[in-house]
């Protein structure tokens, strides 16, 4: 299907698999041990590359950062007949129980109010497939990898919206209170896209999950090294792609 912004773009070019990310550097990073790779599509931020993985056709998109990027990667991706998502990111935690490395599985999320209200309102949930949202956590653990399950949160805001304070003299401030209300709720941890996928795969019925590692602790004030940044992520690649593909 010819689509406004992945172009030309058809089932056939896409995999049993599509891994989204958002930053493009990691499309290059995730699929550079994968065989038969070609980059199908490359716009702006968004960037598909298709190959082979064990013998099995996989596809990973970046999406770029928050809710209109997101929103555009994965209804393109759905006209053009991607067949299931794992949204392979980062994201902060929110729990003194998880920790900077950790992975983070969410079965559902929170929005901001107003958060593709064209498409559902917000009383419409957001939430993974749970068919395989089972399969990453199940093989999570017997990988041996520290990880968590649990409610997030994906917000419209970096700043303000997340609790961080911008640190400007003028303007509004942040809201000390932000982190601590959700906390109560047991929203473990925040990112801005997940709940962009899982409201428009449950729309249109296509499975969809997350995997995400832990790239800050805010209650730790910890965060992951650049070095371990990449090792990080294409060890979570690899865990979404066995238990999705084995």
């Amino acid at each position: 299907m010819n689509t406004t912004h992945l172009k030309t773009v058809t089932s056939d070019d896409l995999g049993e698999l599509t891994l989204l990310v958002g930053d493009p550097a990691r499309v290059a990073l995730i699929s550079q041990n994968w065989e038969q790779t070609r980059i199908v599509s490359q716009n702006r931020e968004l960037t598909l590359v298709s190959g082979l993985w064990k013998g099995k056709r996989v596809s990973i998109c970046s999406t770029g950062m928050g809710v209109g990027s997101t929103e555009i990667a994965v209804i393109e991706l759905i006209q053009s007949g991607a067949k299931q998502f794992v949204r392979l990111g980062g994201c902060g935690a929110w729990s003194n129980d998880i920790q900077a490395g950790d992975l983070m599985f969410n079965h559902g999320m929170v929005r901001d109010k107003g958060m593709l209200a064209n498409y559902a309102p917000d009383t419409y949930p957001a939430t993974a497939d749970p068919i395989l949202l089972a399969k990453l956590t199940e093989k999570a653990i017997k990988e041996g990898f520290t990880s968590h399950v649990g409610l997030g949160m994906t917000t419209q805001s970096y700043y303000l919206g997340q609790g961080r304070d911008p640190q400007l003299s003028n303007g509004p401030k942040v809201d000390s209170a932000f982190m601590s209300y959700w906390q109560e709720r047991h929203v473990l941890n925040c990112d801005m896209e997940t709940a962009v996928l899982y409201l428009l795969a449950s729309l249109y019925q296509i499975p969809a999950a997350n995997c995400l590692v832990v790239h800050l602790s805010r209650m730790n004030h910890e965060k992951i090294e650049d070095t371990d940044y990449e090792i990080l992520h294409q060890n979570a690649a690899e865990l979404v792609l066995k238990a999705c593909l084995m």
